[in-house]
């Protein structure tokens, strides 16, 4: 199974110049020749530190229960399942 994903990256003008020569030369698309550079070229992520661990997970908490939608029963399965319902009935 295959996916399209497009992504934005800006490269140095040499690099891309000796990218498109190594797909024309190979008869390949230009856009298989970067994936391969870029997967053979890619950086490792460090390892975080679990003080960074925590501090990423703090940040995202600080999210959470952010929003008020106003209906105390908003969060109630029951509720989502009429929501739902009442939506998809509409089409």
């Amino acid at each position: 199974m295959t996916r399209k994903l497009t992504l934005i990256y800006e490269l140095p003008e040499e690099l891309c110049q000796v990218l498109e020569q190594k797909a024309n030369t190979e008869r390949r698309r230009l856009e298989d020749v970067v994936a391969e550079h870029l997967a053979a070229h890619r950086r490792p992520r460090p390892a975080m530190t679990t003080a960074e661990i925590d501090r990423r997970k703090a940040a995202f908490d600080r999210h959470l229960g952010a929003w008020d939608s106003g209906n105390p029963k908003s969060s109630e399965n029951e509720q989502i399942d009429a929501d739902l319902a009442r939506e998809y009935g509409k089409q």
